[in-house]
């Protein structure tokens, strides 16, 4: 019998050196600390922390859930550490958003066990609708900040915060960026916690309850707990100072690993002072000793010059006349992430080393190749359908998941697109100021993160606005995470134990809606039907389209009972309708002909439907 695998957050192998991702990383600091609740709402490139607590919450002993949104996610989390529970809650920087309500007044109430909030960046916009810098959160709401540059950063961090929270009675943030989420790197494993802070909560209104009369004192309390806070990260191991030299480089989260990568490859540690800032706020002591060791010093960060300007503000308190180099000296730019060429062009250029040398490579112009649905996605169909029925005119609001796919070229299901539920107050809003009838395009887990209080809006203003809800039963584009509806129980972490799946249909007739139709997409007759009697009607209506997400039925080894099928070649004429109005990619074209990728078809049937010339057809299986 062979030893059973033990998940590599669990492993009770202290000193053992181990290779993970950063997001595992997290999870595992914060298990090594003793964690007992976590709650996410899941969004790239945060996902992987929640999923891994998903699988090993039980083993580890931590009350999970996925929580209907980030506000609720932090909401509960915070309940949970003034019971004394070590706590975390995760979301990516635009959920963060979602939650900014409670996490802007958690400082003032403060924490009882240590409490974490994971709010994972992403410069470069590679996932997301725009760029953003949470470490603005610590001069705005008092937050310490941890900004880990390598995996082993982000566990070492991550397990170190519990405590510190404890001690300054402050919630703190773990912010990595995308690099260090999904790259993978070398930690050391330390002992599993086997204490648990015992669970009780003690009643203390004038603690609990922020109404001006309490907040006024916190307002005053909360700034010497943030001093505290200074203190401690002073004394901590996450300011580390490398190398000798009156030439000065000061460095933070994944760009600080660019700078040590330039120096060590340039050879420059006899030449450069090498400053990480691993978490904010920045103690005045750290600045004092570097700047004290430096003539001059370049900033290297990612997003907003906050290091430079603490940096130009201390020396000029100081006294000190330190040229300061950086972002607004044009070294860097204010947008998107850092490639290590592009720190060593400017280590260069600081040095004055001269330029990097370059190989000119001549790359052809390749076609544009953006994200698409997936072959068989129900979405695709409900797309093409709503607008054979509501046609080019009608503006269609979108929101944000894999529906977001539905944008330009062949679909044109995407006019607007703003947040997590703004398809249908936009919507609303065009229809309530054209006079005509607009149609909101929104997913399952989005409805009930947002969308609800938006359509509730719609009804009691009675707009003329057709609510599509594209229910596929899981969070497909974040990770096939768990939707309330009834997909809820297949992924680990799903419905906690005697919970109950919620209808969509149901909770849409509870806001008074009487117009409600659920359909599955692929019943082409009972779909059309709805959408014309949607199409014709007064005020609000739903049309629910409920159909599993094909990726997670192969995931999950449901077997289809759906045929592929193929193009007749004799038949085909290429007139490239089936690709031009539907833009599955599953048809590809091969030395000429148009051929049907059996591995990717999952038979839905929709090119058949589209065809003008009866080309394609269900393949036929031989039985015997």
């Amino acid at each position: 019998m062979g030893r059973t695998a033990v998940h590599p957050v669990l492993e009770d192998r202290p000193g053992k050196r181990a290779c993970m991702l950063g997001n595992v990383a997290i999870a595992r600091g914060a298990v090594e600390a003793g964690i007992q609740f976590f709650a996410c709402y899941p969004g790239t490139p945060s996902s992987e922390v929640g999923d891994t607590f998903a699988s090993v919450a039980k083993a580890a002993d931590v009350t999970f859930e996925y929580s209907v949104n980030e506000k609720i996610a932090v909401e509960i989390a915070f309940a949970a550490s003034l019971t004394g529970a070590r706590t975390m809650c995760s979301m990516k920087h635009v959920g963060f958003n979602s939650a900014n309500d409670p996490i802007c007044v958690l400082p003032y109430v403060g924490v009882e066990g240590g409490m974490v909030i994971v709010a994972a960046g992403d410069p470069s916009l590679t996932t997301s609708t725009h760029e953003q810098d949470q470490r603005h959160f610590s001069r705005l709401a008092h937050y310490p900040i941890f900004d880990p540059a390598t995996p082993r950063d982000a566990l070492e961090m991550t397990k170190f915060a519990f405590a510190f929270s404890e001690q300054t009675r402050l919630p703190v943030i773990m912010r990595p960026t995308t690099r260090v989420c999904h790259s993978s790197g070398m930690v050391e494993l330390g002992p599993l916690s086997t204490h648990r802070n015992d669970i009780k909560f003690t009643k203390n209104p004038q603690r609990y309850v922020p109404i001006p009369v309490n907040s006024r004192r916190m307002r005053k309390e909360v700034i010497d707990r943030y001093k505290l806070a200074e203190r401690l990260l002073a004394e901590s191991s996450f300011f580390p100072r490398t190398g000798h030299g009156r030439n000065g480089i000061i460095a933070s989260g994944v760009a600080y690993a660019h700078a040590a990568q330039v120096i060590e490859d340039l050879g420059l540690k006899g030449d450069v002072t090498l400053q990480q800032v691993g978490a904010y706020p920045i103690p005045e002591a750290v600045l004092a000793d570097f700047l004290s060791a430096i003539d001059s010093v370049l900033v290297v960060e990612e997003l907003s010059p906050l290091v430079e300007e603490s940096v130009s503000l201390f020396a000029f308190r100081q006294g000190r006349q330190v040229p300061v180099f950086g972002k607004h000296t044009g070294h860097f730019p204010l947008e998107f992430e850092y490639s290590l060429d592009q720190v060593e062009d400017a280590v260069r250029a600081y040095l004055r080393l001269g330029k990097r040398k370059t190989v000119s490579v001549t790359v052809p112009d390749l076609p544009a190749r953006p994200p698409v649905l997936c072959p068989g996605c129900p979405h695709r169909t409900s797309y093409y359908l709503a607008r054979r029925v509501f046609g080019k005119k009608t503006v269609y609001c979108n929101d944000i998941g894999c529906y977001t796919l539905g944008y330009g070229e062949p679909l044109h299901a995407c006019d607007t697109l703003l947040c997590m539920g703004a398809s249908i107050s936009q919507a609303s809003g065009i229809a309530r100021m054209t006079g005509q009838r607009a149609v909101a395009y929104i997913g399952d887990s989005t409805f009930f993160h947002s969308g609800w209080p938006a359509l509730a809006n719609a009804v009691q203003a009675n707009d003329e606005v057709t609510v599509i809800i594209l229910d596929n039963y899981v969070a497909a584009m974040t990770g096939f995470q768990p939707s309330l509806t009834t997909g809820r129980q297949d992924p680990p972490g799903g419905a906690p134990e005697g919970g109950a799946s919620l209808s969509i249909e149901e909770a849409v007739r509870g806001l008074g809606i009487k117009n409600v139709y659920s359909v599955d997409p692929f019943d082409e007759e009972a779909t059309v039907d709805a959408l014309e009697k949607a199409k014709q009607g007064c005020g609000v209506n739903v049309i629910v389209c409920q159909s599993p997400c094909v990726v997670n039925e192969r995931r999950l080894r449901r077997s289809s009972d759906r045929a592929t099928l193929e193009i007749d070649a004799e038949r085909c004429n290429a007139c490239s309708l089936c690709v031009r109005l539907l833009g599955c990619p599953g048809i590809l074209i091969v030395d000429g002909e148009y051929v049907i990728d059996q591995d990717l078809c999952d038979g839905c049937d929709l090119c058949a439907d589209v065809c003008q010339h009866d080309a394609i057809k269900k393949v036929e299986v031989e039985t015997t």
